[in-house]
Protein backbone atom coordinates (compact mmCIF):
# COMPACT_ATOMS: atom_id res chain seq x y z
CA UNK A 1 0.00 0.00 0.00
CA UNK A 2 1.65 2.93 -0.91
CA UNK A 3 2.00 5.86 1.51
CA UNK A 4 0.29 9.34 1.18
CA UNK A 5 2.12 11.91 0.47
CA UNK A 6 1.48 14.99 3.27
CA UNK A 7 0.61 17.87 1.92
CA UNK A 8 1.84 21.40 2.77
CA UNK A 9 -0.24 22.08 5.78
CA UNK A 10 0.53 18.82 7.66
CA UNK A 11 4.03 19.39 6.85
CA UNK A 12 3.63 23.03 8.12
CA UNK A 13 2.51 21.81 11.46
CA UNK A 14 4.69 19.19 11.72
CA UNK A 15 8.05 21.48 11.36
CA UNK A 16 5.98 24.32 14.26
CA UNK A 17 5.50 20.95 16.38
CA UNK A 18 9.57 19.83 15.71
CA UNK A 19 10.33 23.49 15.99
CA UNK A 20 8.73 24.09 19.50
CA UNK A 21 10.07 20.97 20.32
CA UNK A 22 13.47 21.86 19.55
CA UNK A 23 13.21 25.45 21.83
CA UNK A 24 11.92 23.69 24.97
CA UNK A 25 14.96 21.23 24.72
CA UNK A 26 17.09 24.33 23.68
CA UNK A 27 15.70 26.03 27.01
CA UNK A 28 16.32 22.46 29.32
CA UNK A 29 19.91 22.05 27.73
CA UNK A 30 20.79 25.79 28.98
CA UNK A 31 19.36 25.75 32.51
CA UNK A 32 21.29 22.71 32.66
CA UNK A 33 24.73 24.16 31.49
CA UNK A 34 24.02 27.43 33.61
CA UNK A 35 23.93 25.20 36.47
CA UNK A 36 27.02 23.25 35.32
CA UNK A 37 28.93 26.44 35.32
CA UNK A 38 27.50 27.97 38.06
CA UNK A 39 29.06 24.96 40.31
CA UNK A 40 32.64 25.12 38.02
CA UNK A 41 32.18 29.04 39.58
CA UNK A 42 31.71 27.79 42.91
CA UNK A 43 34.41 25.20 42.77
CA UNK A 44 37.06 27.75 41.79
CA UNK A 45 35.75 29.81 44.59
CA UNK A 46 33.43 32.31 43.01
CA UNK A 47 31.31 33.28 45.35
CA UNK A 48 34.05 35.46 47.09
CA UNK A 49 33.16 37.68 43.98
CA UNK A 50 30.63 39.84 43.79
CA UNK A 51 28.15 39.62 40.66
CA UNK A 52 29.51 42.76 38.74
CA UNK A 53 33.15 41.22 39.09
CA UNK A 54 32.35 37.75 37.96
CA UNK A 55 30.38 39.04 35.07
CA UNK A 56 33.53 41.50 33.85
CA UNK A 57 35.55 38.76 34.93
CA UNK A 58 33.74 36.02 32.54
CA UNK A 59 33.13 38.74 29.91
CA UNK A 60 36.40 39.03 29.46
CA UNK A 61 37.51 36.01 29.25
CA UNK A 62 34.62 34.60 27.08
CA UNK A 63 35.66 37.74 24.45
CA UNK A 64 39.78 37.49 25.00
CA UNK A 65 41.42 35.89 21.73
CA UNK A 66 42.83 33.40 22.46
CA UNK A 67 46.73 32.12 21.28
CA UNK A 68 44.98 30.90 17.87
CA UNK A 69 42.94 33.89 16.93
CA UNK A 70 39.71 32.27 18.80
CA UNK A 71 37.25 34.06 21.35
CA UNK A 72 36.64 32.38 24.62
CA UNK A 73 40.03 29.79 24.10
CA UNK A 74 42.05 31.40 26.85
CA UNK A 75 43.14 30.56 30.42
CA UNK A 76 40.97 32.07 32.90
CA UNK A 77 42.97 33.86 36.35
CA UNK A 78 42.28 31.62 39.37
CA UNK A 79 39.62 32.69 41.52
CA UNK A 80 42.34 33.76 44.47
CA UNK A 81 44.04 35.84 41.88
CA UNK A 82 40.71 37.76 40.59
CA UNK A 83 40.00 38.43 44.32
CA UNK A 84 43.12 40.23 44.77
CA UNK A 85 42.71 42.36 42.03
CA UNK A 86 39.11 43.42 42.38
CA UNK A 87 40.64 44.07 46.60
CA UNK A 88 43.27 46.51 44.80
CA UNK A 89 41.38 48.07 42.48
CA UNK A 90 39.31 49.41 45.71
CA UNK A 91 41.82 50.78 47.52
Amino acid sequence: MAKKKPSALEALTRHDEERLAMQTKGAELRRAAALELGLIVLDAGGSRLGADALRRLIAGAVAAPSQDGRAGKTAVPRAGAAVESEENSRG
